[in-house]
């Protein structure tokens, strides 16, 4: 619990806003997206694979994960599930 809330204080001091835990994509999701905002994940239980432009890289608890606005990508989780913390956080236009 205590990890928890040291990333979210880091997250805040960072400029995250709507930060909160969530549960991992499905593993069965194949589908590909991007976000209009920047958004960080960090993995809390659990693992993340993501697959973009770049390959194919996964997460497990403890990494963190920063996703810039408008990256194209699809996010599969853990069969067995997982949670994480989501943030995001405006961009430049």
């Amino acid at each position: 619990m205590k990890e928890k809330k040291k990333w979210i204080e880091k997250l805040e001091k960072e400029g995250f806003r709507d930060i909160r835990i969530v549960p991992l994509p499905p593993s069965d999701d194949d589908q590909g997206h991007g976000h209009e905002h920047y958004q960080v994940d960090v993995i809390l239980s659990g693992n993340l694979a993501i697959s973009d432009k770049k390959g194919t890289r996964t997460y497990f608890p403890g990494d963190r994960l920063d996703v810039p606005a408008g990256t194209f990508h699809n996010a599969r989780g853990d069969p067995d599930g997982g949670d994480m913390i989501v943030g995001v956080k405006e961009v430049d236009k």
